[in-house]
């Protein structure tokens, strides 16, 4: 079936679908600036699940101190609010993480993890960005295409996020980050918002493994990941 002008009709679906997604406000896009944004954070692991442990320190108890640490920091800050998955000693699955940030319409997804190396010379920071995805094949109709386009301005602000979360640590940790990663992250899968995996250190090293359990560096870390938000979101919309 083609139009009067003998266009084919996908094509005008298409040029549709653009004008459409230029109109839906996305996070850090040229949209008029929001009064307050909401981060979702994600201590891993919980419960049953302990994640990396050394020398009887567990994963799952660091990474929820600093997300409670960080939701405390963020309450000094003006319009950023943060939410956790879990603010006690629990197990959650992928799926409930997953609809928590739907449930609290999360402008953005911090998961924090502690890392694990092979040996004990492995040490430092590294934030996880989510891989960027090719277009659905063959996908042509209108809500097809405004959910890819949209999922991939999340990924560009997932990028954006992970340079300002990164320029903050090193405010902690200098000459200490290993780089911005692209990964998969199964907690983004369905979402179209930006989000990052941050692996704070590593517990298997034993000079990490001592400033992580320092409650000065907890604090320290809990105000540079607050300020990395903070910045990402103050200057989103100039960027654009």
């Amino acid at each position: 079936m083609k139009d009067m002008n003998g266009w084919p009709l996908k094509y005008g679906v298409f040029a549709l679908a653009v004008i459409l997604v230029c109109l839906i406000p996305l996070a850090g896009s040229g949209a008029p600036k929001q009064d307050s944004y909401t981060v979702l954070l994600d201590p891993a692991h919980g419960g049953d699940e302990l994640g990396v442990v050394s020398d009887k320190l567990r994963e799952k108890d660091l990474t929820l101190k600093l997300a409670l640490l960080v939701r405390e920091e963020a309450q000094k800050i003006p319009g950023l609010r943060v939410q956790l998955t879990r603010s006690t000693d629990q197990a959650l699955s992928i799926a409930e993480r997953v609809k928590s940030a739907g449930t609290m319409k999360a402008d953005a997804l911090l998961s924090l993890h502690l890392n694990a190396g092979f040996g004990k010379s492995a040490n430092g920071y590294e934030v996880y960005f989510p891989g960027f995805r090719q277009p659905i094949p063959g996908g042509s109709n209108s809500s097809t295409i405004i959910t890819d386009m949209a999922r991939n301005t999340a990924l560009n602000d997932s990028v954006r996020l992970a340079q300002r979360i990164q320029a903050a640590l090193e405010a902690v940790f200098p000459r200490k980050g290993r780089g911005l990663r692209e990964s998969p992250i199964p907690l983004l899968d369905g979402l179209t918002i930006p989000g990052l995996v941050v692996e704070i250190g590593f517990l298997t090293d034993p000079d990490d493994r001592k400033r992580l359990t320092s409650e000065q560096t907890q604090k320290a870390l809990a105000r540079a990941l607050a300020t990395g938000l903070r910045d990402y979101f103050r200057k989103a919309p100039e960027e654009k």
